[in-house]
This record gives C-alpha cells, structure tokens and sequence, in this order.
C-alpha cells in the first residue's frame, strides 16, 4: 500500500509547516498534496509558496490564495500581496482547485473548501443536505479525469478536524490546519492516507490523523518582526488554538 500525506490551511506559518514536512519525510510518505491556504494570516506567506511547490506532488488553491491573487485593494489585502510579489500571486492565480483519483476501490475527491464555490464553508455540525453536497461533481476548476460523484471526499479551511461515515459508505474528512490549527490542540495537523492508489478493486485503507509539535514561540517571534495585520489576534489563535472573532 502507499501513504498519502494531505496537508492544508499553512496561512504562511514557516516553523509549522517545517515540522509537518520533517514528521512526513520521517513516515516514508511517497506523495504530498496540499489543500491551499499557503498564505495570508502568518508572516512567511512567500517561503510557504516556494517550499510547497518544491515537496508537494500537487497544491490545491484556497479561499485565501485565491483572494489574493485575484484582490487589489488597500489594507491588509495589499500588505500580504506586496509580501507575496506578482511572479507568486500569478502561480496562486493559476492553481487548480479540486483533485480526485481512485485509492482501493474508492474514488477519492480533495479540495479546499466545497466542490461548488472555494468560499463556501462545511463546518462538523453543518446539515446532512450540505454534507451531502460534497461529494457531488465539481463544478470549480479540477483537474480530475473521472467527472463521478465521490466515495470519499478530504478537505480543508475551517482549520478543525473530523471524520464522518455517511450513508452508503462514504466518508467525509478535514485534514485540519498546519499552521493555525483552531481546534482547541495547539500543534500541527495533517492526514496520512494509505492505501492502493489508483486500483479500483476494493481494499484496505486507512485515514490517520496526525498532531504534531512545532515551534510556536519562534512563529510568534517571526510576526512580531513584521508590520502583519491582526497580528494579535493570530498570535492569541497559535497559543490557544481557538478562532479569535
């Protein structure tokens, strides 16, 4: 069987998404996809770029990516974009938005967010009719082969992890966040998917989710070296792990 490991909602934390990539190379895990959210919140929105297309086989944009890369105005929009640079926020322009392929029998969907709208949010508690939204077609910018609803379907952006059998087999996850985790454990989340990676014959497979420590008081020493906006409120969100509203 291969090991997947999915990752997301990075928001430019360097210290944490090192420490996911260190624990992931550790695993032997043959193949990284990411679920967007490279940039915005945290400081180091270019050097998650620049690192992410170096490790990972395929990145995924988010809500945040592709806001930024598509929003000119004032404020805190252009200090992460002046941070980030054209060359960057024209490669988040052109990412794409949804992957899916077969794993033991099972056909596998990954996006950020929802396969209709990047923006639209699917919490735990939301309705069993939104849920079931997400294994539909996408109808957002992929890069799939197979246009069929999903068997499983893993994502990211509310930045909280969990797992869902629903009817007739399926499975919904959230792989949490890297880097701004707000699920009440301060430490870095990802999930490691194993499995027989493109078969369609069923099979044994696994979803783990993996917690991992990381430098938080060197995150927080690298914001506080920057102008970045709501950096209180980010700071309060890496200690506690909790949304700050």
């Amino acid at each position: 069987m291969q090991k997947i490991a999915i990752i997301s909602d990075i928001h430019g934390n360097l210290p944490a998404l090192e420490s996911v990539l260190k624990d992931i190379k550790k695993r032997s895990i043959e193949k990284v996809i990411c679920l967007g959210d490279l940039v915005g919140k945290g400081p180091n929105s270019l050097e998650v770029i620049d690192i992410c297309k170096e490790k990972c086989d395929t990145i995924i944009a988010g809500n945040w990516d592709k806001y930024l890369a598509n929003n000119d105005k004032a404020g805190d929009v252009s200090w992460y974009r002046q941070q980030i640079g054209k060359q960057r926020l024209n490669y988040l322009r052109d990412l794409p938005e949804v992957i899916g392929f077969y794993i033991s029998g099972r056909y596998l969907r990954l996006f950020h967010a929802h396969p209709h709208n990047v923006f639209k949010r699917i919490f735990k508690n939301s309705s069993i009719e939104e849920k079931e939204e997400m294994f539909d077609i996408p109808r957002i910018k992929s890069i799939e082969t197979d246009s069929i609803k999903a068997d499983m379907v893993g994502y990211g952006d509310i930045h909280s992890t969990f797992i869902e059998t629903m009817g007739k087999g399926r499975i919904l996850f959230n792989v949490g966040s890297v880097g701004n985790p707000c699920d009440h454990i301060t430490m870095a989340s990802y999930v490691i998917m194993e499995g027989e990676l493109n078969d369609k014959i069923r099979s044994n497979f696994s979803i783990q989710f993996q917690r991992v420590s990381y430098n938080i008081e060197l995150s927080i020493e690298h914001a506080r070296k920057t102008n970045l906006p709501k950096m209180e409120s980010y700071i309060r969100e890496l200690k506690t792990a909790v949304y700050s509203r």
